[in-house]
């Protein structure tokens, strides 16, 4: 298939991408190849995205009671979460739904939105860092406020205290949650049309980019 053909199909593209794109176009040290690379190959899963699914599985099933997170889950992950550990924990009604926005005639925005209630949607981020800086500067929350048409939005962010590269002596291995963070944003006006200049941007490079890769791949399976 041509590029020429490529750039008249349809284009799905991951809510995900968006701060991807953006930071690797900010990033002098960055060649097109490797943004390209972190926007579009196929990678395994580290530890950190392993125990991150582990976790949204807890909270999509509304099981945070402490019996329930101790319990090892298939992989081995369970999670200790601290007697003094406080704040409103919201699992909304509607969980992990995924949802479309077509930004343009040809290129649709797609994301799982982790919760949502009438009145907000809510993402779940567990990370060994909290950075406020990182979560107001995203463009995850206005691109779901956009797509649902509301305007408030929630992290829930669970800070952990490291994660751990062996099992212990049951073969498990044991998240400590040390903290947790709210962090409540809202929509503005002019904020579909930033998060559509930044989807425009990055359909036209994966246009490009997204035809390299699929070259390669064949070229790959015939060699």
């Amino acid at each position: 298939m041509s590029s020429r053909a490529l750039h008249n199909m349809p284009l799905r593209l991951s809510v995900t991408m968006l701060d991807t794109y953006v930071h690797g176009m900010a990033n002098e040290d960055m060649s097109s190849e490797q943004l390209a690379h972190e926007l579009f190959a196929r990678k395994k899963p580290s530890q950190a995205m392993r125990v991150g699914t582990s976790f949204h599985r807890f909270l999509e099933k509304g099981q945070l009671e402490p019996q329930l997170l101790a319990t090892p889950d298939k992989y081995g992950f369970h999670f200790i979460l601290p007697d003094d550990l406080s704040g409103t924990i919201e699992l909304g009604a509607i969980r992990e739904q995924i949802h479309e926005w077509p930004v343009f005639d040809n290129v649709v925005l797609v994301g799982k939105i982790d919760a949502e209630t009438p009145a907000k949607l809510i993402d779940h981020k567990l990370t060994a860092r909290f950075d406020h800086e990182r979560y107001m500067d995203s463009l995850q929350w206005r691109a779901y406020l956009a797509m649902r048409g509301k305007a408030h939005f929630t992290y829930q962010v669970f800070e952990h205290s490291g994660l751990p590269t062996e099992p212990d002596a049951l073969g498990h291995y044991p998240v400590f949650i040390k903290d947790y963070h709210r962090l409540d944003q809202y929509a503005y006006a002019g904020m579909q049309d930033e998060i559509r200049d930044v989807a425009r941007d990055l359909a036209e490079f994966a246009r490009v980019w997204m035809a390299e890769f699929r070259d390669s791949e064949i070229r790959g399976k015939v060699a």
